[in-house]
């Protein structure tokens, strides 16, 4: 259970700390003679009583000793009516001590009175008579004693007293009075109920509440503990949990079978829940008397690795509170999640250990004491039987829920559930390493939790029925629409897992916003299969990029989309390409694209598409312009090859024509050599760039030639 606020109540049921004595009538007729002349007037018509009580914790003797001093005046005063004078007076008188008392003794100036007590419903009356009546303002001292003894672990009486703890309840007595509490100073004490006024006397503490008037409402819950005196056995698991068992010194049967059952009961809890032992140090367990519980059996105390556990030795109570050293806030936020947790895993390892087959009480949604889970509130203490019906079902229900959810998700399901919780994974998991996610782990993630990742078939329906309350329902049906709608796109989408741009929304519970991104995607899927239909038209592997872009978009889809849109572009280019390469070409196309290799550039293309390369598009383009001005470049080309061709015939005319008048010219005989020409040294030859001298053979004949035919002599 959660911690408990407040001090114990200890419940009681009585009347009136005390009974008036009922008066003896005595009809005085002619044997006390005539009535006096006045009669004084009475002010209370009853007997009196003063207390002050002193109640003193002896831990050596197991036993509280009680003293109670009572002044007792009669007030009742005489009544004289005919002649006849009535006088009230008492024998003895009563209080209601507590049902524990024993060995109650009274005496009064030294001699012992005679005592009685009859048990009554919740208190024993204790009646005292007095050495002699007590006549209309005549007073009486008495001293009554009574011990408290300590009862036994686990037995009903409220009282305990031991060398490590004592509890008691002090009452008041009489109509008025004082009490006094003392206690030894190496306990120390705490109170509730009634306010007192702490003190130290010499080596106690002494608790004191003075002019007590509401004697039959006033209490005072004492609790003294000596922690230096309880055991303190530790157990060191294999697991490396550390636990140290701190019993009182007198009940040894609890020491015992809390620390077997931890020994062997913590390693099973480990191993069924899956999940590192989360505590950092020792786990303390104190043992502690039932009452102060409050009406519970045990309580974990988050975050100071403390368990108090009933002296009541059971079981399921012992591993409960354990298993709360995982199921607490760190983990889910939710009482009822806590507590169906920590009983579902508590009963699965006693049962794994063979202790019993345990079950939660039968219950339903319909009950009278039923109360929505998530409105099962910690109500402090349980105080009336309104509320322990309450709490009774709160468990119950809490761990029907639970248990069914974790036998539909199964053992290694629920490890992974519980993991996911524990690392704060999304529960909508996409492509790469899972987010986290701020935030408590409520019982909407919870929900997600078990449906998405343990694939639950049942806890919609459970939370439906058992958890969720008018506006809770309300989230639930929005929730079911928006699955709906997520459960087609993770089918359309394939083996494309969804975005986190749609499963952040869905796992914030924001499914407004989610239902309209899951239409954004549906969008997008649909680009890619008509990419998809483009590239298979093609022969063609569409690129990742797409995908990679779809999964990992988380503010927008706006870059998936924008891509999607550039690469279906991209893709009709290249089918515009491709049907232009494999078009029929005339002769002229022909020689327009003579050393283009189209062919080899729509293979280029083609590449870079499935490479995911931002040209592949432009490339295509460029491909298509080029055949479509390959008609024109191949006019081009042979106008300029007619050219050419002129060009070159022309030439080699000009050339034949030179050949034949250098055959034409005749050969000039040398000359003598001019024996005074010096000799002279051959220059180098002249650079390309200097002009060539004309080869044109001249036409013009010498005056003495001969003529072209003619006999010669």
């Amino acid at each position: 259970m959660d911690p408990p606020s407040g001090g114990p109540v200890i419940e009681r049921r009585v009347g009136s700390s005390w009974l008036a004595a009922a008066a003896a009538v005595l009809a005085l007729v002619g044997l006390l003679g005539p009535a006096a002349p006045s009669v004084a007037a009475a002010t209370t018509d009853s007997l009196g009583l003063t207390t002050s009580t002193t109640y003193t914790l002896v831990p050596d003797r197991h036993v509280v000793r009680a003293a109670i001093d009572v002044t007792a005046r009669n007030n009742k005063p005489n009544r004289v009516s005919g002649g006849v004078i009535t006088r009230y007076f008492y024998d003895s008188f009563r209080i209601g001590v507590q049902p524990e008392a024993r060995s109650v003794r009274a005496s009064s100036g030294g001699t012992s009175l005679h005592v009685s007590t009859t048990p009554a419903d919740g208190y024993t009356t204790v009646e005292v008579r007095f050495r002699s009546s007590l006549f209309y303002k005549q007073s009486a001292k008495v001293h009554v004693t009574f011990d408290l003894p300590g009862g036994p672990p686990r037995s009903k009486s409220e009282v305990r007293v031991g060398p490590a703890f004592a509890t008691f309840v002090a009452w008041a007595f009489g109509d008025s009075g004082s009490v006094r509490i003392v206690i030894p100073k190496t306990f120390d004490s705490d109170t509730s109920g009634a306010d007192v006024t702490k003190s130290t006397a010499g080596g106690s503490t002494v608790l004191s509440a003075a002019n007590i008037t509401d004697v039959g409402a006033w209490y005072v819950v004492v609790n003294a503990d000596r922690p230096s005196a309880l055991t303190s056995k530790r157990i060191s698991l294999p697991g490396a949990e550390e636990l140290v068992i701190h019993a009182w010194p007198d009940d040894r049967p609890w020491n015992t079978q809390v620390s077997e059952l931890l020994s062997k009961g913590l390693p099973e809890l480990v191993d069924e829940i899956g999940l590192a032992w989360p505590v950092q140090g020792d786990l303390s367990i104190f043992e502690v008397h039932t009452a102060l519980l409050e009406g519970y059996a045990g309580v974990f105390f988050e975050g100071e690795n403390r368990i108090e556990v009933s002296e009541d030795l059971d079981d399921l109570t012992i591993l409960h509170e354990t298993s709360h050293a995982w199921f607490n806030t760190n983990l889910f936020v939710g009482r009822w999640i806590n507590e169906g947790f920590a009983d579902t895993y508590a009963s699965r390892s006693l049962d794994a250990l063979g202790l019993g087959a345990w079950a939660p009480g039968d219950v339903q949604p319909t009950d009278r004491a039923a109360v929505k889970l998530n409105d099962w509130v910690f109500p402090g203490r349980i105080a009336d039987t309104e509320t322990d019906a309450r709490e009774q079902y709160g468990y119950d229900a809490s761990w029907t829920v639970v248990r069914s959810i974790v036998s539909d998700v199964g053992t290694v399901g629920m490890r992974a559930v519980l993991n996911a919780a524990d690392s704060h994974q999304i529960a909508y998991v996409g492509a790469g390493d899972p987010q986290t996610v701020s935030g408590p782990n409520d019982w909407r993630r919870l929900l997600d939790l078990v449906d998405e990742i343990g694939k639950s078939k049942t806890a919609d329906d459970l939370f439906r029925r058992w958890v969720a309350g008018a506006g809770d329902l309300q989230q639930m049906d929005q929730r079911a629409a928006a699955r709906t709608v997520y459960v087609k796109l993770t089918s359309d989408g394939r083996d494309w897992l969804a975005p986190a741009y749609v499963r952040r929304a869905m796992s914030d519970w924001s499914f407004s916003i989610a239902t309209s991104r899951i239409g954004e995607a549906e969008g997008l899927l649909a680009k890619r299969d008509r990419l998809a239909d483009l590239s298979g038209d093609l022969g063609l592997t569409p690129p990742t990029d797409l995908r990679t872009a779809y999964e990992t978009a988380d503010a927008s889809l706006d870059d998936a989309d924008a891509l999607a849109d550039r690469e279906i572009v991209d893709l009709q280019a290249i089918q515009a390409a491709t049907a232009a390469v494999e078009a029929p070409r005339d002769p002229i196309e022909a020689v327009g694209l003579m050393g283009a290799a189209p062919e080899v550039r729509l293979d280029e293309a083609r590449t870079s598409f499935s490479r995911g390369a931002t040209d592949a598009g432009a490339q295509a383009v460029a491909l298509t312009a080029l055949i479509a001005g390959a008609a024109e470049v191949g006019r081009g080309r042979l106008i300029a090859a007619v050219i050419v061709a002129a060009l070159v015939g022309l030439g080699l005319v000009a050339a034949l024509l030179g050949v034949r008048r250098r055959r034409l010219r005749p050969v000039k005989a040398p000359s003598e050599p001019d024996p005074t020409t010096p000799y002279a040294t051959l220059a180098d030859p002249p650079s390309e760039s200097a002009a060539e001298p004309s080869i044109e053979p001249s036409i013009d004949a010498p005056a003495d030639a001969p003529s072209d035919r003619g006999d010669e002599p």
